[in-house]
């Protein structure tokens, strides 16, 4: 994965109140709509604090091989609570869909093409076959009510460094990398690039609004999420971090949140809160 200098996203650390190809797919996800963009709209209780209708969520994962315990386990829960939500408050979860030996974008289209084929489909929840998912992920992405609302976890190997990337340079002949982001608001969900696509919320309307190929990669120049969220900001269709739903990425070791607070430790530069780019 190409990139260029890291970023940081301004914050405050002061006290505010503010191959082969292969079988299978399915889809699940779902989503409300209302709500003033630049407004977390969800209450502390995680209720939908506007315009509720019912939401039809698709779960879905592309894969390659066996799967991991642990990571389908959290799934299944994440799934499960989502269910038992939604079946008192507006909504299901309405579609489960999981790809296997297929490359990852041509998997992602093909979840994609899934989901819109039910008429009654809201929203795309899409996860990661690395990726301990909190209970509460699918509902709390949801609520936001964003275009695209993404939680929050960390690279394998990166000491603590988050799974987030932000457009700082563009070159002409390869528009897709994004810089790392380093630093970012821990207290509040926030604008940001290049989630990545391992604990992502999508409305309905975004891949309305956007053209087939959604994902797409290059070898060694830029990946299907930069693609996909490069596409997605030319639209003018933005993404958020909530930094609540925070998951694990699963290697040999479990990388959480912890990481990054030891990285914000240990990292004299970090501490520093030095800031070296912004979001807009």
């Amino acid at each position: 994965m190409q990139q260029y200098n890291p970023v940081v996203i301004p914050v405050s650390f002061t006290e505010s109140k503010d191959a082969p190809v292969g079988s299978g797919v399915s889809v699940t996800h779902v989503l409300p709509a209302g709500g003033d963009p630049g407004q977390d709209t969800r209450r502390e209780d995680g209720e939908l604090a506007a315009n509720p209708r019912t939401v039809n969520v698709h779960f879905a994962s592309s894969n390659y091989g066996p799967l991991w315990m642990p990571a389908v386990t959290s799934w299944l829960r994440a799934v499960a609570f989502a269910s038992r939500y939604y079946t008192v408050h507006h909504g299901k979860i309405g579609a489960v869909g999981i790809t296997d030996r297929m490359y990852t974008h041509a998997a992602d289209n093909q979840l994609v093409d899934d989901f819109l084929e039910d008429e009654t489909a809201t929203h795309l929840f899409h996860t990661e076959c690395d990726m301990l998912l909190p209970d509460d992920a699918i509902t709390k992405l949801v609520a936001l009510d964003k275009d695209i609302a993404s939680g929050l976890y960390f690279i394998r190997n990166g000491e603590g460094q988050p799974c987030l990337y932000q457009k700082v340079v563009v070159n002409r002949d390869n528009p897709y990398p994004h810089s790392p982001v380093r630093i970012f608001p821990q207290d509040r969900p926030f604008r940001v690039d290049c989630p990545g696509l391992g604990c992502v919320v999508f409305k309905r309307s975004v891949f309305e609004r956007l053209p087939r190929p959604w994902f797409d990669l290059s070898a060694n120049r830029y990946g299907s999420d930069m693609f996909f969220f490069t596409n997605a900001k030319r639209a003018g269709i933005e993404t958020w971090c909530d930094p609540s739903v925070r998951c694990g990425q699963v290697d040999y070791t479990v990388i959480t949140y912890e990481a990054y607070e030891k990285r914000l430790k240990d990292d004299e530069w970090l501490s520093k809160g030095v800031i070296l780019g912004g979001l807009d």
